[in-house]
């Protein structure tokens, strides 16, 4: 009987165990990186971006929230740089943080926030810049045409100073426009070339029968403090009505009494 029980408790053991690590592989499981390597093939000008909602434990929030921004702060591989990062406490303590990383980086940094928590939510979007780029690009080729031309026009010995100066002011005025735009036309780049990840990460009220009392205990002192405040700030509303009741009292006390005194005299 007691070989099979062991044996029973044996089986059960493996058989949490195997589910343990079906699901540890599929929450390190990148399910979106086939879908956009395809596209990227078809459309080397989408932008993408990542959202993770990810459920934690209230007393691992800061931690968890600290290891994903000095990661990212840290490493230089991917190029990771903190666009967004929020944290707020309270009962439904939660944080935000919203990086931007190389497309390879991806999978890397899902690994990490699966490995703090569990993966409620994930989704992948792609926004298609490819009309963007091609008027940005028209645009520069242009305005560079043009500035060709304006050489071509100051470099001719028979121009006058007159036409010279307009001709300068306007050569200015398109290195201006040229140099936004390709500003422009990095900054789309950039957006292309590296993925943005909104990771959203929540916390579980009571995760434990007993958390309400932990909670309670924890802000008693901050509920105490706040409690006598609201008495404080109740107690000064209060005290002039209080007076001018008590002098209102007196004063209808002083008449009945005198007319009183008038009635038995």
């Amino acid at each position: 009987m007691v070989r099979i029980l062991v044996g029973f408790v044996f089986l059960l053991f493996l058989g949490c165990s195997s589910d343990y690590s079906t699901v540890s592989a599929s929450k390190s499981h990148d399910l979106y990186a086939p879908m956009q390597e395809k596209q990227r093939a078809k459309n080397k000008y989408l932008a993408y971006t990542h959202r993770f909602t990810v459920t934690v434990k209230k007393s691992e929030l800061s931690r968890v929230f600290t290891d994903i921004v000095e990661t990212c702060l840290d490493e230089k591989e991917y190029k990771c740089l903190v666009m967004h990062s929020e944290q707020a406490g309270g009962e439904y303590s939660y944080a935000n943080i919203q990086l931007r990383v190389s497309p390879k980086g991806v999978a890397t940094y899902k690994s990490l926030i699966s490995k703090s928590g569990d993966i409620e939510q994930q989704s992948t979007s792609a926004e298609d810049l490819t009309d963007s780029v091609i008027d940005i690009e028209k645009r520069l080729e242009m305005l560079s045409s043009y500035q060709a031309k304006l050489r071509e026009l100051e470099s001719n010995p028979n121009i006058n100073i007159e036409s010279l100066i307009k001709v300068a002011s306007e050569m200015s005025e398109i290195q201006t426009q040229i140099e936004y735009s390709q500003g422009q036309k990095a900054n789309l780049y950039q957006r292309i070339s590296m993925d943005v990840l909104d990771i959203s990460l929540k916390t579980i009220r009571n995760e434990t029968i007993v958390s309400p009392i932990g909670d309670a205990f924890s802000e008693f002192g901050e509920n105490l403090a706040e409690g006598i405040a609201i008495f404080i700030t109740t107690a000064a509303y209060l005290i002039p009505w209080v007076v001018l009741v008590v002098f209102i009292a007196w004063f209808f006390r002083y008449l009945w009494v005198r007319s009183k005194r008038k009635t038995n005299s």
